[in-house]
């Protein structure tokens, strides 16, 4: 059979592997995000799952490979692909439900191995099986099979990339489940195509010759080298997550998040093990240096210079994580064993990536109280600069060290570079003490110039890096906690929380980086609704519709928060709040941190688990009022606003009940899909946004806010109108969302919030003018 097959049969069967592998980890984090929350920490331990079942099929690999001949090393994957079939399609069991008095991570992985892990597993496999059977080919190429490893990560990165433009937005989870299935088919077919390629030229068993016996002993990796290569594995897979959390934290948890740090890392792949490398390791590390000092700066003074948005800080981690990740996998490239140890590479480099993934997503949560992997996975990565240089060793840096200074030359210049920047950066941090925005600027420009001086001293400037990144950590911001009095810090699988005083006299929950809750801390102020929930807020205006009925009332909230809801108190009105995450439940009912639940008066009940999970148990047409206002930081999980949720939420309220939905956040443009779900449903959608300001004499501040609410009574509706409400607003090309349908990109920015505030602006503009005449007139 001509060799001219080899290559489009064989990348064509690696890239469709890659792309099914791919594919399914976005698609299943999405169908078992309604039953764990929209937290990131879903997406981390999915990725920690999926990177021991590909840790396990590449030992699967390694391991019919040292055992087997190819010709049955094909007839037992093929085998194994067939029985994978009765898994599929892929879905979630029928009355599944993670637990509600602790971390879900354990069940989340089982409900993950007996789902998906038999497919994944010997998917995951494939590509270092076909790479070995390449090589065992008469093609001209063979003895170099690793180009191959680019077309598998080839379609690695084109499944990625298509699932949040043209898998998600078109086809509901249920059609992508059987379009997965399907393709798994056409796959078994090529690898079929590609054992009897090469059948002729293996055997069986693993025969090999004395000869080539010697070339895998001559060619033995030392156990040196393969802590080299796990070690350069596990920084990107760290990272990875890193950047991850970051980034779904404050935005929203969905797929088109999940998948940008991960197209980033499978495109690093590509790169590097592309026939001939774009990028030489010299630019990589150039521009990895200049990204970190950067970073460096920006932490510790240039934010006071520039305000950049998060969206644009989103875009310079992903950068640098870019540069990390390709240093590291173009050190991996550079160290590639010979073919005969090929199978082993790709092990290693899973434990690496496995390991990263469990550090993230297990250790991390549990080891640290605020989220510092990432920068401290970052500074591991600047370690990694020249590690194969032994000039920049860390015995020639000792040795340095030692001789430093009576040395003459280029040497003992750098040595007296590298002291005399150590220098400028001790006694500029005494600098960041000043409270002069100008003089922090001058000290940060200084540290800069400083390390850009030693950029090339591998152990210098990363024990710099270190000290400096401890001084000032990812997420510290000038100014912005100052005077402050942290009272409690916690973290667990749904994030980072802290209860902190400011100096303005209130005392708030941070979940993240987003406020989910204040109380004011001035006495007559102490039981006055903030935040979201202030006198001028349009939660506000439905409760005092509801004020003004009488007899027993039942309001139900998706979020607890610190509990400041149940100040809206009147007889006979009960409070069940649903909160997925026990830790909040703590804080809000401690009165050491806050009081609203203990001293607002209003009874209530605390539900643990998700909300919408949660309060589907409850009998239908039970609540006058239900609050969806659940957040993670500022990420809105997309479950509890999508139309199967507002139906359960419908079938919860009494006829005259209102759904409200507190969809304020800084980059989602939520209310078309409200509107359009209202349509869909036959509920009227009304929608309103409230202006910022402060209690008066204080400094206390309360939010603008943007709610949605969903009403089928005509009271309600004509009341909430008198009060500034207006039909919800919609927009081209938006849909609906379902459990099986969302579309993220349709959504990006904030329209419809931006267009209310203007007209909220001009109303308010009308009202002066009109104010300024009739006193006029007067």
């Amino acid at each position: 059979m001509s060799s001219r097959l080899y290559i489009p049969v064989f990348a064509s069967t690696l890239l469709l592997s890659a792309a099914l592998l791919f594919s399914v980890q976005p698609m299943f984090s999405k169908m078992i995000l309604p039953l764990l929350g929209g937290t990131p920490q879903v997406w981390n331990t999915a990725m920690l799952f999926f990177q021991v079942c590909l840790l396990g099929g590449y030992a699967y690999a390694h391991g019919t490979t040292k055992f087997l001949g190819a010709r049955a090393q094909a007839l037992v994957h093929l085998v194994l692909l067939g029985i994978c079939i009765i898994a599929l399609p892929f879905l979630i069991p029928e009355g599944t439900v993670p637990p509600t008095d602790g971390d879900p991570s354990l069940w989340q992985l089982t409900l993950m191995a007996v789902t998906v892990g038999g497919p994944f597993f010997v998917l995951a496999g494939s590509a270092p099986m076909l790479q070995r059977w390449f090589s065992m080919s008469n093609h001209p190429d063979a003895d170099n099979p690793y180009f191959l490893y680019g077309a598998s990560n080839l379609g690695s990165m084109a499944s990625l990339l298509a699932y949040p433009v043209l898998i998600e937005p078109y086809l509901p989870l249920n059609e992508q489940a059987f379009t997965w299935m399907y393709g798994y088919f056409a796959l078994i077919a090529l690898m079929v195509i590609s054992a009897v390629l090469v059948w002729k030229h293996t055997s069986f068993f693993n025969t090999r010759t004395l000869d080539s016996k010697a070339i895998v002993k001559s060619h033995a990796p030392t156990w040196r080298l393969r802590f080299y290569w796990i070690l350069l594995a596990f920084i990107p897979s760290s990272l990875m997550l890193g950047v991850t959390t970051f980034v779904t934290t404050d935005i929203a948890s969905v797929p088109l998040l999940w998948i940008m740090p991960l197209a980033i890392y499978v495109g690093t792949f590509i790169l590097v093990f592309a026939r001939k490398p774009k990028l030489s390791e010299g630019f990589i590390t150039n521009i990895f240096e200049i990204g970190v000092i950067l970073l460096i700066g920006q932490l510790i003074g240039l934010q006071l210079l520039m305000k950049v948005s998060a969206l644009v800080m989103v875009g310079y981690h992903f950068a640098l994580f870019f540069f990390a990740a390709m240093l590291c996998h173009t050190l991996l490239a550079k160290s590639k064993p010979h073919t005969s140890h090929l199978t082993e590479f790709y092990l290693l480099m899973s434990v690496g990536g496995a390991l990263g993934g469990f550090f993230n997503a297990i250790i991390a949560p549990q080891a640290f109280i605020v989220p510092i992997e990432y920068g401290l996975v970052l500074v591991m990565a600047v370690f990694m600069r020249y590690s194969a240089d032994p000039s920049q060793s860390f015995a020639s840096f000792k040795a340095g060290i030692k001789n430093a200074y009576i040395k003459k030359g280029v040497d003992g210049w750098l040595n007296v570079t590298t002291l005399t920047a150590t220098i400028i950066i001790i006694f500029a941090i005494f600098g960041f003490g000043i409270p002069n925005e100008k003089f922090i600027l001058f000290c940060a420009f200084v540290v800069m110039m400083a390390l850009f001086m030693i950029a090339k001293k591998r152990w210098a400037f990363g024990i710099m890096t270190v000290f400096l990144f401890s001084l000032f950590p990812l997420g510290f911001i000038w100014g912005q906690h100052q005077f402050e009095k942290i009272h409690f810090q916690a973290r667990n699988f749904f994030g980072v929380m802290k209860v902190i005083d400011t100096n303005t006299d209130e005392r708030i929950l941070l979940h993240g980086t987003t406020n989910h809750g204040a109380q004011a801390l001035i006495e007559q102020h102490r039981l006055t609704p903030l935040s979201y929930y202030s006198e001028n807020s349009p939660i506000s205006d439905l409760m005092k519709y509801y004020d003004q009925k009488s007899g027993t009332q039942n309001v139900g909230v998706i979020g607890l928060g610190v509990g400041v809801t149940s100040c809206f108190v009147k007889e006979g009105r009960h409070f069940d709040f649903f909160e997925i995450d026990p830790e909040i439940a703590y804080i809000a009912q401690n009165p050491e941190f806050f009081t609203y639940l203990s001293d607002c008066g209003s009874p209530y009940d605390i539900i643990l688990g998700d909300g919408r999970l949660t309060i589907n148990e409850k009998p239908d047409g039970n609540y006058d009022v239900l609050l969806v206002d659940a957040f993670s930081s500022d990420n809105i999980p997309v479950h509890i606003i999508t139309q199967n949720a507002m139906e359960i939420y419908l079938n919860k309220l009494k006829p005259d009940g209102t759904i409200i939905i507190n969809i304020s956040n800084n980059y989602l443009d939520l209310e078309p899909v409200v509107t359009a779900i209202g349509e869909q449903i036959g509920v009227p959608v009304l929608g309103k946004v409230s202006n910022n300001g402060e209690i008066e004499g204080t400094k206390i501040e309360y939010y603008s806010t943007h709610f949605m609410a969903l009403t089928k009574s005509e009271s309600v509706i004509a009341d909430l109108k008198a009060r500034g409400w207006s039909d919800g607003m919609k927009r081209d090309g938006v849909k609906a969302w379902t459990d099986q349908y969302s579309n993220i990109v349709r959504v990006l920015g904030v329209q419809t919030t931006n267009k209310r505030f203007m007209d909220l602006h001009k109303e308010l503009e009308a009202t002066k003018a009109a104010e300024k005449a009739a006193t006029e007139a007067e």
